[in-house]
C-alpha cells in the first residue's frame, strides 16, 4: 500500500475529516510548504530517530529541528539521526527521501512537539514529496490524545 493511501485509510478510520492538497515535486518540507502555499509552521515532518535499541519518529514543524539533546534527556536514550536505509525500512510504501507526517499509521513509536498546537490547522507531508494532507488541529490532537508529546523542537539554525 502506497503512502497517501495508508494515511487516508488511518484517518478515514478514526473519522478524521481531511482533503488533499496537491503540489508540484519538492525535496524539502519547506519547499514543499512554499510549493503548496502553506506557512511551514503548519506543515508537520517527521524526523526518524534511532537509539541503540529503537526508533522514535519525531513530528515537527516543517520551519524548526529536532533538539536531540532534550528527547535523549527525557527518554534516557542517546538518539541520533536515522539512517535512510531505516526510513525506508519503516515506512514502506514512501517515495525514497519521505517520510509520512503521520507515522502512528504505520504503528511506529512516535512523539509530537507541542508547537504543533498552536495552529488551528495543519497540513502532513504524504510521502511522496508530491501531496500534503490537510486536517484540523483538533482532530489531530484528539486522535493522538494518547501519545507523548513535549516541547522539544527548535528553530533551524543558520550555518
Amino acid at each position: 500500500m502506497n503512502a497517501i493511501d495508508r494515511m487516508t485509510q488511518y484517518l478515514a478510520e478514526h473519522q478524521i475529516p481531511f482533503e488533499l492538497i496537491a503540489h508540484k515535486h519538492t525535496a524539502t518540507s519547506r519547499q514543499a510548504a512554499a510549493a503548496a502555499g502553506v506557512d511551514s509552521r503548519r506543515l508537520v515532518k517527521t524526523v526518524l530517530l534511532e537509539a541503540p535499541d529503537c526508533y522514535l519518529a519525531a513530528m515537527i514543524p516543517a520551519d524548526e529541528q529536532v533538539r536531540l539533546g532534550r528527547l535523549s534527556q527525557d527518554y534516557g536514550k542517546q538518539f541520533s539521526l536515522a539512517k535512510e536505509d531505516a526510513v525506508r525500512l519503516l515506512f514502506n510504501g514512501c517515495d525514497p527521501g519521505a517520510a509520512p507526517g503521520l507515522p502512528i499509521a504505520w504503528d511506529v513509536d512516535m512523539v509530537w512537539d507541542d508547537d504543533l498546537l498552536a495552529q488551528p490547522d495543519l497540513y502532513l507531508e504524504a510521502g511522496d514529496h508530491e501531496r500534503l494532507i490537510h486536517v484540523e488541529t483538533k482532530h489531530l490532537r484528539d486522535m493522538l490524545r494518547d501519545t507523548p508529546h513535549c516541547h522539544f523542537a527548535q528553530p533551524h539554525t543558520q550555518h
